[in-house]
């Protein structure tokens, strides 16, 4: 009896205790490496704010910043893939790059963006680059990451339609002046699936007269995942002015409608990953592309289309959990699109997330050896810190510093070419 106490006593140390400190110091060691490297990414940044701030190329700023920026993203990457080991299936038709577009997703957990960043570099690594998000405020404001995202120009939401309206409109006159195709990620549901906003997206339901989005679980479902699976009903006020404002600047080509499905145990939030260590194992994505040419102009019936989009969503959501076994669940491409499947990362892309792992944890240990000792490092990093104090103190964010900066330089742009045409009728 009492060899077998501490014999049980060890079988539980080594098979609960030592698995979930691993898994914590997994996420630990993501928090750290994500914060460090972006901290010398922002140093980085900082470094060529004189291209916007003095000499006025904010394109030549936007291509050098889409590709820096996108670049340390091989970081999350490099997690998601070998330390996570996360593992994607996406199926449909390819996104273009050169083309600017509307991707919309159901929004089953708060990383879904996340793992769509795989989907994106295994379609077509530059779309990394081109990819634009509509996230929440809060999201702005995370230590180190939150400066490279609003570096990327990101479109931070606060739930207010009329602030937001603004920020989307200004968004897309920017993306437009800098030559580039993006292709700009939103979440019409405003949220991610939990009980609670189910419960809210029933009543939306009920008060709009619409039937509740809630598919019949099959017999062998637990009871308690019946409010788990599938979609909210998509507040559309967003999509539809964000849609009539890219028409009106001629920048649509297509909307995606994306699906994302997790065929086994999913984790719903940023706390698990970071405190846990823990993400989806598997997650699927399924891509539609529809010309901006096939929707519809008014405002109406786009709130109806996308209404409708959601309705087939929830179909397809629900004929993908109906297999009883998780390991074969899956879409199928759609026999009217391309019908690719990307099942997993060519060796190249992967050695490319290796090589951008390396470079940036082999490089800030040598910047910061370098900030110990030589001053001219010391001095960048002391305009590092003084650009922080003026960017968030005068403009609340490099986001709007680079926008007000285009801003006022398009607006001279308009009075010399004002006063030119003055002369010429002269």
């Amino acid at each position: 009896m009492s060899v077998r106490l501490p014999l049980s006593l060890l079988k539980l140390f080594l098979v609960r205790f030592v698995p979930n400190v691993l898994s914590s110091l997994r996420g630990f060691l993501f928090a750290l490496i994500v914060f460090a490297t972006s901290v010398f990414g922002n140093y980085i940044v900082t470094l060529f704010l004189p291209l916007i701030t003095v000499l006025n190329h904010h394109r030549q700023w936007r291509q050098l910043m889409d590709r820096a920026i996108s670049f340390w993203m091989l970081i999350p990457l490099f997690f998601l893939h070998f330390v996570f080991r996360v593992r994607i299936r996406a199926t449909g038709d390819q996104i273009y790059l050169n083309k600017p577009a509307i991707i919309v997703m159901n929004h089953r957990t708060r990383l879904d963006w996340f793992y769509f960043w795989l989907v994106l570099w295994r379609m077509n690594p530059w779309l990394m680059t081109t990819n634009r998000i509509a996230l929440k405020q809060l999201l702005r404001h995370i230590p180190g990451a939150g400066f490279g995202m609003q570096g990327m120009v990101y479109v931070f939401l606060r739930r207010d339609l009329e602030t937001d309206s603004v920020r989307m409109s200004r968004a897309v006159d920017y993306y437009a002046d800098m030559g580039q195709s993006y292709q700009i990620l939103m979440f019409p549901e405003g949220t991610d699936k939990t009980p609670s906003t189910t419960a809210r997206s029933d009543q939306f339901a009920d008060r709009q007269g619409l039937p509740r989005l809630r598919h019949v679980c099959p017999p062998f479902t637990s009871p308690h995942l019946i409010n788990l699976f599938y979609v909210l009903y998509p507040r559309s006020s967003g999509f539809v002015h964000l849609a009539k404002k890219m028409r009106e600047r001629k920048y649509l080509a297509y909307v995606y409608d994306v699906t994302v499905a997790y065929p086994g145990k999913l984790v719903q939030n940023e706390t698990d990953m970071i405190l846990r260590g823990r993400l989806a194992k598997n997650v699927h994505f399924d891509v539609r592309r529809i010309s901006a040419e096939g929707i519809p102009l008014s405002d109406g019936d786009l709130h109806q289309w996308l209404t409708n989009l959601w309705t087939e969503k929830e179909e397809r959501l629900g004929r993908f959990y109906s297999e009883r076994i998780p390991s074969r669940r899956r879409f199928e491409p759609a026999e009217d699109g391309d019908g690719h499947c990307w099942p997993k990362d060519g060796r190249a892309n992967a050695a490319i997330k290796v090589f951008g792992f390396c470079f940036w944890v082999s490089v800030v240990p040598v910047w910061l050896y370098h900030l110990t000792f030589l001053p001219f490092v010391q001095i960048g990093f002391a305009f590092l810190l003084f650009n922080y104090v003026i960017i968030y103190t005068v403009y609340g964010g490099i986001d709007e510093l680079i926008m007000s900066k285009w801003e006022r330089q398009r607006e001279k742009q308009t009075q010399w070419k004002r006063a030119a045409e003055g002369e010429e009728i002269i």
